[in-house]
């Protein structure tokens, strides 16, 4: 049958695009933020499980978390992979002399919208190209602007912080605490 035959020569020949497509698509992880994405509709889907106040640098910051790290992360345990912790900052309102205003239980007053957004990604071999004393396990850190475009700012400080204070609680702040107080 020519027909078969065509299809054979055919599927034979794209096998060789085939195979540049897959490498392509299996390039080499390359440290840094470009990794990772502010997920769309995070604010809705994400569990918020922490809101922090910060009166020093006149901030409100809410801690969320994808719901699978929430529903797989256990005590004493590392988080599991595929963890995307992401901070979103408002600004606390403000009297006319400048001072944080409070609410009725003594928290600050968060301003509409988000001010900043700090993500925290945890992936299986992206630590890998960082040298030993900066590799945070396999975290990699990103900054976004209040409006979800990505800033472009250094994330140098996320590593030095993590690193220093952090490495026997798997690099993570607030949803280690969270997991480990969690019964």
């Amino acid at each position: 049958m020519p027909s078969m035959r065509l299809r054979r020569i055919a599927l034979f020949a794209a096998l060789p695009a085939w195979l540049a497509g897959a490498a392509l698509a299996q390039q080499a992880y390359r440290p840094g933020p470009q990794n990772i994405e502010l997920p769309a509709g995070w604010e809705t889907t994400f569990i918020r499980y922490a809101t922090l106040d910060n009166p020093t640098r006149k901030i409100v910051r809410n801690f969320y978390v994808n719901p699978e790290a929430f529903a797989a992360a256990k005590p004493g345990l590392p988080l599991p992979e595929g963890t995307l912790i992401i901070l979103a900052d408002n600004k606390a309102r403000l009297g006319a002399d400048g001072t944080p205003l409070l609410d009725q239980q003594g928290r600050l007053i968060p301003e509409p919208g988000w001010a900043a957004i700090g993500v925290q990604e945890k992936r299986a071999g992206w630590g890998e190209g960082y040298p030993a004393e900066k590799r945070n396990g396999n975290w990699e850190y990103a900054r976004f602007l209040g409006d979800g475009k990505r800033n472009d700012a250094s994330v140098e400080a996320c590593f030095t912080c993590h690193l220093q204070t952090r490495p026997n609680q798997d690099f993570a702040f607030n949803f280690w605490d969270y997991v480990q107080a969690r019964k």
